[in-house]
């Protein structure tokens, strides 16, 4: 019996993929086609989600809970694995009916233990998502920002293009911007989430939100 959850790659690509999808688009050139000859920016978002001081900060705050989860997972994986294997022996000696009410009890366990995995995990993706919507937003908005100032009216991700001049890309000064804007992230307490009537992961009220700045490297001066 092992468990293995708590991977963030999942969760980061379904962010990339949004922000890929908002900054590269062909309505983009359909609307510049009608009006002002287009200028062309390109943006690494895989780069900024994954090496901005806030998104840096995400992932060691997620990666914490992560380990933190995992061991208690395995330590209630091996109490598991040793009370399956008690039983196993106990079998032989046990009245039938006896035997069948502590194999029920075994499986009614085990089936909270996944329910409990299970909402360790969903709580956790929920928290790293919302933190790593905070980045994206700001990606967009410091985005924006740059290209105004550069004079370009359309913007694409850099993996959605095969070839393009190195005089395109604007990763850099949006990375820049973006961790002046945004050093860190706020991180949601993945165990203080609550529950809607649909089962679905809320956030806390304000006054128990338990949501703190991830960690991250301090701006440089």
């Amino acid at each position: 019996m092992k468990t293995k959850l708590f991977s963030r790659r999942s969760a980061a690509v379904a962010l990339i993929t949004g922000l890929v999808l908002v900054f590269g688009t062909s309505s983009s050139f359909a609307q510049a086609e009608r009006g002002p000859a287009p200028v062309l920016g390109i943006v690494d978002t895989e780069l900024l989600l994954r090496d901005s001081l806030a998104a840096k900060g995400v992932l060691l705050e997620r990666d914490k809970y992560a380990t933190t989860y995992q061991n208690q997972v395995k330590e209630m994986e091996d109490k598991l694995r040793i009370e399956d294997q008690e039983l196993a022996q106990q079998r032989s000696v046990l009245a039938p009916d006896v035997f069948q009410e502590r194999a029920q009890a075994f499986q009614q366990k085990l089936a909270a233990f996944q329910t409990q995995v299970k909402d360790k995990q969903e709580r956790l993706d929920y928290s790293f998502q919302r933190s790593m919507e905070q980045v994206g937003q700001t990606i967009m908005l410091v985005a924006q920002e740059v290209s105004k100032e550069r004079g370009i009216n359309a913007v694409m991700a850099r993996n959605q293009l095969m070839i393009f001049d190195p005089g395109m890309d604007i990763t850099k000064p949006v990375m820049d911007k973006l961790n002046q804007r945004l050093a860190t992230a706020a991180f949601q307490n993945p165990d203080t989430l609550q529950r809607g009537a649909d089962g679905a992961a809320l956030p806390a009220a304000p006054a128990a939100a338990g949501a703190k700045p991830a960690a991250a490297t301090p701006v440089k001066k």
